[in-house]
C-alpha cells in the first residue's frame, strides 16, 4: 500500500453553512459522501483566524507565535519558515510532494523552496486579479500564474465579472463582496485546481512514487464571483439571518463595529445581506462539485480507497453574525471553528462523528504518523490518528486562539472550553460567553460579578497555556489578570 495524502484547504468557510455539518438548504453531497467514508469532527478550530497565520500553522505544526507569522504578510513584516526546520512534508522524501493553489505562507518563501512541484502562487496570488474583465479586487500574484496559461489550453476566453456589490462604504470600493462570473464552470478557480490536481497526480504515478498533495482553494472567500447556475442557486428568501444580527456587537470593543463599517456592511440592508450570504452559499456548491470530479478521478484510478484525505479550511467567516463579514479581530466561533473531515484507510471506523477539541494545526503531526514518520518535539499539534483509530488519546480542556490585529494591531488571545469561551482583548474590554446556553455569542458575561470566579479560572487557564508555549503576551496578561 502506497501511502498517499490529499489535504484539501478551503479558504475562510462558515463551518456551520455546509450541508455536511447540518445547514438545511446548502448542498454539499461530495463532502457528505466523505464523512460517511470517515470521521467529522465537530469542534475544530484554527489557531489564528486570518489567512498566512493560521496557513503557516498547518505548514510548519505551531502556534502563530512560535512560527512568527502572526499577521497577514501583507499587513506587516515577518518571519518566514525555513526549509532547516520541520514542516508538513519534512518526513517525505520518498513521496512527490504537491501544492496546487493558494499559498499565502510567509512573505518571501515559494512552495518550491521546500521541494514542492506544481504552483508557486505567491503571498495571495487570487489568479482573476488583473484577468477578469470588470475585475476590481487587485491581489493578482506578482511571479508566476498558472492559471492564465491554463485557461488559454483548455480554450477558454477570459471571464468577465458582472452585477457586482462592493458595500456600502464609498472608501473601501476595491473589492467585490460577490458578483456574477460570465464563465462556464469548467474555467473557475475550482475546476482549475482540481484539473491541475489529478495532472500532477498522473505524474505521480507515472513514476510510481507515493503522493502527498496539498490543494488550496480560493474559495469560498470573498470576492464571490461565481457563474450560473451557481449565481441564482439560492433564494434570498432562504437565508435566515443569525439572531445576533439583529442585536449586533453588544458590550464589545468599538472597533468590532468600525470593522463592519469598513467593509460597508453595518449598514447594508438585510436584502443585500441575503443576496451575499447566497453567492457565498452558492460558492461552496461550486467548490463541492469540483471537488467531486477530483473524488471521481481517484476512484477511477483506484486511488481513493487507500487514500488518507482530510477536508479542512484555514478559518471562518462571519458571513453576517453580528452583522460582521470575513475575519480578524474578532473572536467569534463563525470565524474560528473550521471543518474537519478525514478519511483514514487504516481505520475500521466510518461515517463517525466526534467532539474532541483539535486544532487545524493537528493534521500536520497526523499526515507525518500516517507515514511512519517521526514527529519532532517542534511540532505544538499533537497526531489525530488515536481518534481516528478508537485508540487512547489525552483530550484537550481548551484550545488557544492567537492574533496580533488584521487591518491594524490588535492583540487578542482567546480561552475557548466547551462550556464557555474567554476572549482577552489586551487594550480593550474583554469577553466571556456561555457557549451552551449562548451560542451565538450575544451576552458579554466578563464584567458581571456573578461570574467573576468563573472568569478568573478560564483567565488562569489561559494564561498557563500561553505560557506553557512562550506566547509573548503572557506576561502582560499575567501583571494585569487580577485587574480586569
Amino acid at each position: 500500500m502506497k501511502k498517499n495524502i490529499a489535504l484539501i484547504l478551503m479558504d475562510q468557510i462558515r463551518t456551520d453553512m455546509l450541508g455536511t455539518y447540518g445547514h438545511p438548504i446548502v448542498k454539499t453531497p461530495t463532502l457528505d459522501s466523505i464523512a460517511q467514508d470517515g470521521t467529522i469532527f465537530t469542534e475544530a478550530y484554527t489557531p489564528a483566524a486570518v489567512c498566512s497565520p493560521a496557513r503557516t500553522s498547518l505548514f510548519t505544526g505551531q502556534f502563530p507565535t512560535n512560527h512568527k507569522v502572526i499577521r497577514n504578510v501583507e499587513k506587516s513584516a515577518v518571519i518566514d519558515p525555513t526549509p532547516d526546520n520541520p514542516n508538513i512534508i519534512s518526513e517525505f522524501s520518498n513521496h512527490k510532494n504537491i501544492y496546487i493553489g493558494k499559498w499565502h505562507i510567509g512573505g518571501n518563501v515559494l512552495p518550491k523552496d521546500f521541494g514542492f512541484s506544481g504552483h508557486n502562487f505567491d503571498g495571495y496570488g487570487y489568479p482573476g486579479s488583473d484577468l477578469y474583465e470588470n475585475m476590481v479586487f487587485s491581489q493578482a500574484p506578482k511571479n508566476e500564474d498558472r492559471y492564465i496559461k491554463w485557461l488559454q489550453e483548455k480554450g477558454f476566453s477570459i471571464p468577465k465579472v458582472t452585477e457586482s456589490y462592493f458595500g456600502e462604504n464609498p472608501h473601501l470600493q476595491v473589492q467585490e463582496l460577490c458578483g456574477k462570473l460570465d464563465c462556464p464552470k469548467e474555467a473557475t478557480l475550482p475546476y482549475f485546481i482540481v484539473e491541475e490536481a489529478k495532472k500532477e497526480i498522473l505524474q505521480a504515478k507515472k513514476e510510481n512514487k507515493p503522493f502527498f498533495i496539498w490543494m488550496n482553494f480560493w474559495g469560498p472567500h470573498t470576492p464571490c464571483v461565481i457563474p450560473e447556475p451557481y449565481y441564482s442557486m439560492y433564494s434570498p428568501n432562504d437565508v435566515k439571518l443569525d439572531k445576533s444580527f439583529y442585536t449586533p456587537l453588544e458590550n464589545r470593543p468599538l472597533y468590532y463595529q468600525y470593522i463592519s463599517k469598513m467593509w460597508g456592511v453595518w449598514d447594508a440592508s438585510e436584502e443585500r445581506w441575503k443576496e451575499v450570504i447566497t453567492k457565498f452559499w452558492g460558492y461552496i456548491t461550486l467548490i463541492d462539485e469540483a471537488l467531486g470530479e477530483f473524488i471521481n478521478f481517484l476512484k477511477n484510478e483506484n486511488l481513493y480507497d487507500d487514500l488518507f484525505l482530510a477536508v479542512t479550511a484555514d478559518h471562518g467567516d462571519a458571513m453576517g453574525a453580528h452583522k460582521l463579514i470575513e475575519k480578524g479581530e474578532f473572536m467569534l466561533d463563525k470565524t474560528y471553528k473550521i471543518p474537519m473531515i478525514i478519511k483514514d484507510p487504516l481505520s475500521m471506523i466510518k461515517n463517525n462523528i466526534n467532539d474532541s477539541l483539535i486544532y487545524l494545526h493537528d493534521l500536520t503531526p497526523t499526515c507525518t504518523e500516517f507515514i511512519g514518520g517521526k514527529t519532532p518535539s517542534f511540532f505544538d499539534g499533537k497526531s489525530l490518528l488515536p481518534l481516528l483509530r478508537d485508540q487512547e488519546y489525552q483530550q484537550r480542556t481548551g484550545i488557544l486562539g492567537q492574533l496580533a490585529g488584521h487591518f491594524v494591531s490588535f492583540e487578542q488571545r482567546m480561552w475557548r472550553r466547551k462550556d464557555y469561551k474567554l476572549v482577552f482583548n489586551a487594550t480593550d474590554k474583554c469577553e466571556l460567553y456561555d457557549m451552551i446556553n449562548d451560542p451565538e455569542e450575544i451576552t458579554n458575561l466578563f464584567y458581571e460579578n456573578k461570574y467573576a470566579t468563573l472568569k478568573n479560572e478560564l483567565l488562569n487557564e489561559l494564561y498557563q497555556e500561553m505560557y506553557r508555549i512562550n506566547d509573548p503576551l503572557a506576561n502582560w496578561l499575567y501583571r494585569i489578570i487580577y485587574a480586569i
